[in-house]
């Protein structure tokens, strides 16, 4: 008998053999033996931009106990160097894709990071890949396929979605002001949630796109939908099919001495905003003061937004876990870093004696 962490961080156990006497009773007594959901430790990882060696980026793991370096723009040696990491997401094997907007003296490019080594490998820019060049790659997320798409904003005004393939690391329009039909893209997010792929404009609306025509559809904002306006929308995340949660950086406070930000939950039917969160609303600590991104960990049922930090032990970054019901924001970590602008989520790897080993050994 053997336990393993399925998907979700759900314990379960695998019966080898002919099975056992549970498994011969019927499926209402076994039910009653099921091990319950268990959640498994997280780590948030975080893109810091300039506390590098040489003042370059860097991929922190940060936990409640303390942080350490995945990667920096030198080590492990080899590979391209991170210069500005701007977002990240994870492919389809969970190494990490980075969009690095290279304002310090590289070149825009997208990297790819091993989950385990560290090791960074170019997929796309800095003369890997063809079609439109990589200007300021801000934001990124990963269809299903493994395509990986880019809102790319040009340096003469708004924004292209790019789709990128990860093989090659060839670059087409897949939307933008000229390719598809909709709302004009001023300044654009990307993000990619029950299979759809959003847009948040930076004029305060949200929108889907066709993933083969790259046409535009408003989803909520000044013209559609009711509720508390997007001042900027840079972020967001799903725990519901019906429904996104956007994380506006720039949320007016709602009195004197609160900051700005708010999470803002968009219903998808009719494009009506509510509050679920934001600095005084509900009362209580950490701050919640210009956040930059936000992720949702299914197993708790949190979202975790990450609060950039300005690399003094004065202004730490901070990790803050916001329910979806309440609001309430807990602080899960603190870290030392600054221009940190991406966050992901993903569990600690669990380890089980390996019988034989009287207890004292260990496996995946």
């Amino acid at each position: 008998m053997v336990a393993v962490l399925g998907a979700g961080g759900v314990l379960a156990t695998v019966l080898s053999g002919a099975g056992t006497v549970a498994l011969a009773q019927p499926a209402s007594a076994r039910a009653l033996i099921t091990p319950p959901k268990a959640c498994v430790a997280i780590e948030a990882l975080v893109g810091d931009g300039v506390s590098g060696p040489g003042l370059g980026g860097e991929v922190l793991r940060v936990l409640p106990g303390g942080q350490s370096t995945l990667t920096t723009n030198s080590a492990p040696t080899g590979g391209p160097d991170l210069d500005a990491p701007s977002d990240m997401a994870f492919l389809p094997d969970k190494d990490i894709v980075i969009t690095d907007e290279g304002f310090t003296g590289g070149v825009p490019d997208v990297v790819e990071v091993n989950r385990d080594t560290g090791t960074r490998t170019l997929i796309s820019g800095g003369g890997q890949g063809k079609g439109p060049a990589l200007e300021v790659p801000q934001s990124v997320a990963v269809e299903a396929s493994g395509d990986i798409l880019v809102a790319n904003d040009r340096i003469t005004g708004g924004t292209q979605l790019l789709r990128i393939n990860p093989a090659t690391g060839d670059r087409v329009v897949l939307s933008d002001n000229g390719t598809g039909s909709g709302p004009t893209l001023t300044g654009a997010s990307v993000g990619l949630e029950n299979g759809v792929i959003y847009l948040m404009d930076q004029t305060g609306t949200i929108m889907s796109v066709d993933p083969v025509t790259g046409d535009r559809t408003l989803i909520s904002g000044p013209t559609r939908g009711g509720g508390p306006g997007f001042v900027f929308p840079v972020s967001m995340a799903s725990d519901s099919a019906s429904s996104v949660v956007v994380l506006d950086m720039e949320q007016l406070p709602t009195g004197p001495g609160f900051g700005r930000g708010a999470l803002i939950r968009v219903n998808l039917t009719n494009g009506d905003r509510t509050l679920v969160s934001e600095d005084g609303n509900p009362k209580g600590s950490p701050v919640f003061d210009t956040p930059i991104d936000v992720q949702y960990d299914a197993c708790e049922n949190a979202f975790y937004v990450l609060q950039t930090g300005f690399g003094s032990p004065k202004e730490p970054g901070k990790v803050e876990k916001v329910d979806p019901t309440t609001g309430t924001r807990t602080l899960f970590a603190t870290y030392q870093g600054a221009e940190n602008y991406a966050l992901l989520l993903r569990p600690i790897p669990v380890r089980f004696p390996v019988p034989g080993r009287g207890g004292s050994g260990a496996g995946d």
